[in-house]
């Protein structure tokens, strides 16, 4: 077998090949390509070859690339590779020797790559979130214009008619009518976004099922799969809460305890679906799950809390529902 480590950067690739000794069989610099990369890798056989690669903002194109190879391929955590971040020396052959000799000794952190079916869909939801994102400045740079100039809007929302006035009223501000065009150009590809994702929705079992979740539609659902990927890679619901973000660190030493806040190191997107969700299943007229845990806490431990609770509960049903494949039944009560 031979082990092939590789420190990947956006216009170059360093590559060490090793056999099961630790020998060095080859090793060299190349352009990140893909007809680079095949003539470094012909004389080693994808059956005879494994390869490890660090997990960075390149890594699915080069991982992309070595799959079409067909070649086993370990994508490292980077936050496990203490042996290459506190080497003395540093540099690009050195680290992909290390990921060589870690590979070879079974050493590897692993990441989760998800398949390519999933990171076409998860482009997709990514790039939703973005225009909603960039919506959302445009209308406050608007707002916060509109105030300097004195103007105020006839609803509290930027709705239809609120465009149409402005429309009217702001002829010659350029600020205005630009921002308008802008946002109405946002708005038309988002449209666009959420069809597409409605019609991924009609035909994903899975989405169907956690749509019998309350907070939980279409967009949502999508938003989740595309982010948990398998959701068999997590054991039990714990580690998908810790995946996204819900749940407090824990420093330990002897008998001393310190539990603090949610870990940063998360799945914003994930933990974002999950508190957003919770948010609209607590405010819902008829009564639910999440609404019920969320008023038992909410006097206790405050609203910040509680929705973080709410959201950790949501996570724990999400998990339950894709992994025994059956509906979220519940019944309606009030809080």
């Amino acid at each position: 077998m031979n082990y092939i480590g590789m420190d990947i950067h956006k216009k170059n690739t360093y590559a060490v090949v090793k056999d099961e000794l630790g020998n060095k069989l080859a090793e060299d610099e190349m352009a990140s390509s893909k007809e680079a990369l095949a003539r470094f890798l012909a004389p080693f056989q994808p059956s005879e070859s494994s390869i490890v690669i660090e997990s960075t903002y390149i890594t699915e194109y080069i991982y992309t690339l070595l799959e079409e190879m067909h070649y086993a391929i370990t994508v490292a955590n980077p936050h496990k590779l203490k042996a290459i971040a506190f080497a003395k020396v540093k540099n690009d052959k050195v680290d992909a020797s290390m990921l060589a000799d870690l590979l070879r000794a079974n050493l590897i952190g692993k990441s989760y790559m998800p398949s390519l079916a999933i990171r076409q869909l998860r482009e997709i939801t990514r790039m939703r979130s973005m225009l909603v994102r960039h919506g959302t400045q445009i209308i406050n740079a608007l707002r916060a214009h509109l105030v300097r100039k004195g103007i105020k809007l006839p609803n509290r929302k930027l709705c239809k008619n609120a465009i149409v006035f402005l429309q009217k009223q702001c002829k010659g501000d350029i600020v205005v009518q630009n921002s308008l065009a802008v946002l109405q150009t946002v708005q038309r590809q988002l449209a666009k976004v959420d069809t597409q994702l409605h019609a991924h929705a009609k035909k994903s079992k899975d989405a169907k099922l956690l749509m019998t979740i309350p907070g939980i539609g279409p967009i949502r659902a999508m938003t989740l799969l595309a982010e948990i990927g398998d959701i068999n890679r997590f054991p039990k619901a714990e580690p998908l809460c810790s995946h996204a973000g819900l749940v407090p660190t824990i420093r330990q030493s002897a008998n001393t305890m310190h539990v603090g806040h949610c870990s940063a190191q998360a799945n914003k997107q994930l933990k974002n679906v999950f508190v957003q969700a919770a948010l609209t299943a607590k405010r819902m007229k008829r009564g639910n799950a999440i609404q019920t845990h969320y008023c038992n806490l909410v006097e206790k431990k405050g609203k910040q809390k509680a929705i973080c609770a709410a959201a950790r509960k949501m996570c724990c049903i999400v998990y339950a529902v894709l992994h025994k494949k059956e509906k979220f039944s519940f019944s309606y009560s009030s809080p």
